[in-house]
């Protein structure tokens, strides 16, 4: 079977709508918390800032922000896998190897369709 190449553009903006998504349903109420002395409140601030700016990124002719936002909620996520795979494997250990791995397709890829 081959590859449906015409809805490549549409599991590309699928994946960054997730990305979207997954960044706010999970960091929001930790900004809502506005607690400037924790990590976790800047790590929140960094998800959501870059999650936007990839898909804001979709928009634009240049892939500059695609692939600096992608490079930056991969090294979010990679922070929180090491951070979370010391508790073991878990449910959300594969959320963020989800998240790296799409992020790093979109640093690699940029806008690329």
């Amino acid at each position: 079977m081959k590859p449906v190449k015409g809805l490549l553009q549409f599991a590309t903006w699928l994946m960054k709508l997730s990305i979207v998504f997954f960044v706010f349903v999970t960091f929001l109420h930790t900004l809502k918390t506005f607690d400037l002395k924790s990590i976790q409140f800047y790590l929140a601030l960094a998800f959501i800032i870059f999650g936007a700016l990839l898909f804001i990124g979709g928009f634009l002719n240049k892939p500059g922000i695609t692939v600096f936002s992608g490079l930056m909620l991969f090294f979010a996520s990679v922070y929180e896998i090491i951070i979370l795979f010391s508790t073991g494997v878990s449910i959300e250990l594969a959320m963020y190897l989800l998240i790296a791995s799409t992020s790093f397709y979109f640093f690699t890829a940029g806008n690329k369709n």
